[in-house]
């Protein structure tokens, strides 16, 4: 008697670590579907689950992916952390322009006063750029004056000269690139605007 329920205790035993094993299912090269308490090595690349006793699935392994698939993936998150960045920037730009006015004519008004202020610096090296360009027509002009009368012309004077050519261009340079910068916040204003109308619901 006591034989037979060591007995039975054990295939209970036996049973119980029977149902508590992992039963895997896997497909492999041919399609194959195949089930088992473990997945060959060879056929682990193509992804397989795992299986509760009454079939339920408790976990998916997807099929491991190929180099191209990779850099596919890896571009696709580059590009997506991007465009994650892109809104979180924007989002903290649409904060700071809300934050800076309080409406459109403020805007305006602080546009307007940042351009006036351009103008008069533009106008002070245009003013300073017309001087210069006296200097060098007065410079040149004594240069050839001492050449019509076959005189050499003095260090002082052609060392002037290329002084004074150079303060031409600096200054032409500057006003050039003051302009750009006057064109550039006219157009960013633009944009700050056309945004701050968006966002506050007077873009019609």
């Amino acid at each position: 008697m006591k034989a037979g329920i060591v007995i039975l205790l054990i295939g209970l035993l036996a049973t119980g670590q029977v149902l508590a094993q992992s039963v895997f299912r896997w497909t492999d090269d041919d399609g194959q579907v195949h089930y088992g308490h473990a997945v060959p090595p060879q056929y682990r690349a193509l992804g397989y689950e795992r299986l509760a006793p009454d079939g339920r699935v408790l976990e998916r392994v997807a099929p491991a992916m190929t180099p191209d698939e990779r850099a596919e993936e890896a571009a696709r998150l580059a590009l997506q952390a991007e465009l994650q960045a892109e809104q979180e920037t924007q989002a903290a730009r649409d904060r700071l322009l809300l934050a800076a006015y309080r409406s459109e004519q403020d805007l305006a008004d602080t546009r307007d006063d940042r351009l006036l202020a351009m103008q008069h610096q533009r106008r002070a090296i245009e003013t300073s750029y017309n001087h210069a360009v006296q200097r060098f027509e007065d410079l040149v002009a004594r240069a050839a004056s001492h050449r019509r009368n076959s005189e050499p012309v003095p260090e002082t004077i052609a060392s002037s000269i290329r002084t004074t050519q150079a303060e031409v261009r600096r200054l032409r340079d500057a006003m050039a690139e003051m302009d750009e910068r006057m064109e550039h916040v006219h157009e960013r204003f633009d944009v700050d605007l056309e945004r701050f109308r968006s966002l506050t619901g007077r873009n019609d």
